[in-house]
C-alpha cells in the first residue's frame, strides 16, 4: 500500500500596484506574482520546483480572469488584478512529479495554512473491486453517493462531491498500467484542507491515510495504512462554526460591499470598515 498527495491547491497574496497605464499594469501585474513565489518559497525552490516556461491560457475559470500552466508539469496559477489572492493548483500528475524531486513536502510546510484542497491516494494491489471495498465499514456516518462504471473502470463515491470531504475508490481496467491497483482517495478542501496540510508537515502520510480511513470507516481487509498513529483530523464545533462564518463573509458579505464601493455608496471603505468593524464598541 503506497499513499501519497495526489492534488493540491493553494493560494498566495500578490501585492498588486494600480496604475492607468496598460503596459506597465501589465508588467507590475506579472511582477506581483512572480515575487508571491519567491516570498512564499525561495529562491532555489521557485527555480527547482516553479522554473520553467508559463504559458498563458486562452481560457480561465471564475472568480479568476487569468491561466497561465508550466509547460506540461500539471501546474496552472489562476489570478485576476481585482482579487486580492491568485490560486496554484497541482495535480496529481504535478503531485507525483514534485515528489519525484523530493520537493512536495517542503512546498505543504510553507503553504500549509493557505491550502484549500489537498487529496491523499493510496494506491493498494488487490483484485478487491470499489463496490467490494466500500461495502465493509465500521460505521455508516459516510454513506456510498455514486457509482460510475465504464469500459476504462469502475469508480464508487463515498460522502457528498459537494462536502468539504469525500472520497473516490476507484480501480482501471486493463490494459491500464495502474489496473492492477485499487486506489482510495480522500478529497479534502478549505477548513479540512487545512488540517491535514497541517498534519502532513509534522506526521507520516501513512498516518494521515490511518485517520482518514477512521473517518470514512474503512474496515475491508486490504487497508493497511502502515501506521499506528491516532491522528485527529476532523473540524470540532467551534473551529467548524468560525470556518463556516469566513466562508459567509467571503462569499456573501465581501460581494455585496465590493458593489456598494462600486456605486459610490460607501465612498471611503477603510473608513467604514473602522468603524463598524474593527472599531471599540
Amino acid at each position: 500500500m503506497r499513499t501519497h498527495i495526489d492534488w493540491l491547491t493553494f493560494t498566495m497574496s500578490p501585492r498588486w500596484v494600480q496604475t492607468e497605464d496598460i503596459a506597465s499594469m501589465g508588467e507590475a501585474y506579472s511582477y506581483a506574482m512572480e515575487r508571491a513565489f519567491y516570498e512564499t518559497f525561495g529562491e532555489d525552490l521557485v527555480k527547482k520546483a516553479f522554473g520553467g516556461s508559463w504559458e498563458k491560457q486562452q481560457h480561465s475559470r471564475a472568480p479568476y480572469t487569468d491561466c497561465w500552466q508550466l509547460g506540461e508539469d500539471g501546474i496552472t496559477v489562476f489570478a485576476s488584478p481585482v482579487l486580492t489572492h491568485m490560486c496554484v493548483e497541482i495535480s496529481g500528475y504535478g503531485c507525483g512529479t514534485l515528489i519525484e524531486r523530493g520537493l512536495l513536502g517542503s512546498i505543504v510546510s510553507l503553504v500549509k495554512e493557505r491550502v484549500t484542497r489537498i487529496d491523499i491516494a493510496s494506491d493498494i494491489e488487490t483484485d478487491v473491486r470499489p463496490s467490494e471495498f466500500v461495502s465493509v465499514l465500521s460505521h455508516a456516518r459516510m454513506r456510498a453517493s455514486g457509482y460510475q462504471i465504464s469500459e476504462t473502470g469502475e469508480t464508487q463515491y463515498v460522502g457528498s462531491k459537494k462536502s468539504d470531504r469525500y472520497a473516490r475508490i476507484y480501480r482501471y481496467n486493463a490494459p491500464h498500467p495502474r489496473s492492477h491497483l485499487l486506489r482510495v482517495e480522500h478529497v479534502f478542501r478549505k477548513g479540512y484542507a487545512k488540517i491535514v496540510a497541517e498534519q502532513i508537515a509534522d506526521q507520516n502520510i501513512e498516518a494521515i491515510a490511518r485517520a482518514a480511513g477512521k473517518v470514512f470507516g474503512w474496515q475491508h481487509a486490504v487497508w493497511t495504512p502502515d501506521s499506528d498513529s491516532d491522528l485527529d483530523i476532523s473540524i470540532h464545533g467551534e473551529d467548524k462554526r468560525g470556518n463556516n462564518t469566513v466562508y459567509w463573509l467571503v462569499n456573501t458579505c465581501a460581494p455585496s460591499f465590493r458593489k456598494l464601493v462600486e456605486k459610490g455608496i460607501i465612498e471611503n471603505p477603510m473608513q467604514f470598515l473602522e468603524r463598524y468593524f474593527l472599531g471599540e464598541e
